[in-house]
């Protein structure tokens, strides 16, 4: 990932350099939930109107990289999930990437109860996942490295729509419905090839 540093000068071409765009820049593709930074947790500090400056962007992450990071984490209680869900448990080091067929996705959730995972992806714009069973992640190989690890082809599901926490956005797509159990610690890498 190219997450922007959370302190020291930056400049708007480090902005676009993680985020994406082209020359000449023009600030106002760079709001939240515009032209190329998703709405997710870790980009809250970026305004999505109003005044804007590049020292807004310390910590953000834009698509540039081909994986996402995650720690895994563990909700409590008698019956716990394990993994991470925005908001719940486990925390966001990173999740928006861009697949290696060109897809952006911003995941938020990726865990579950018991031997039942769960991953999801915020559909909302600048996001280019899209919803239903004619997904465009469809047949794609979800892989999950480190503290947690799986592979499987993304396929039809059941429940194709999912509504993500407030600040991933308002539309979100089910990925992917596994039969395996989450770590509950540890740093797991997402990719989608």
């Amino acid at each position: 990932m190219s997450r922007l540093p959370t302190s020291g000068a930056l400049s708007w071409n480090d902005i676009q350099n993680s985020f994406g765009g082209s020359s000449p820049i023009h600030i106002n593709e760079y709001y939240r939930n515009s032209t190329y930074v998703n709405q997710s947790a870790i980009n809250n500090n970026i305004p999505t109107s109003g005044a804007i400056d590049a020292a807004d962007f310390h910590g953000s992450d834009g698509f540039s990289g081909t994986t996402g990071t995650f720690t895994n984490g563990d909700s409590g209680g008698k019956i716990s999930s394990q993994g991470w869900d925005a908001g719940s448990y486990g925390s966001d080091l990173g999740v928006a990437f861009t697949t290696g067929a060109g897809i952006k996705v911003s995941v938020y959730k990726c865990g579950g109860l018991a031997n039942v995972i769960t991953t999801s992806s915020s559909t909302q714009s600048p996001c280019t996942a899209t919803g239903g069973t004619s997904s465009n992640l469809k047949g794609r190989t979800l892989t999950l490295s480190g503290a947690q690890s799986y592979s499987a082809t993304i396929g039809d599901l059941d429940s194709a729509d999912d509504t993500p926490p407030t600040n991933y956005g308002s539309t979100g797509v089910l990925l992917s419905f596994a039969n395996t159990t989450m770590a509950g610690s540890g740093t797991t890498t997402i990719a989608i090839s």
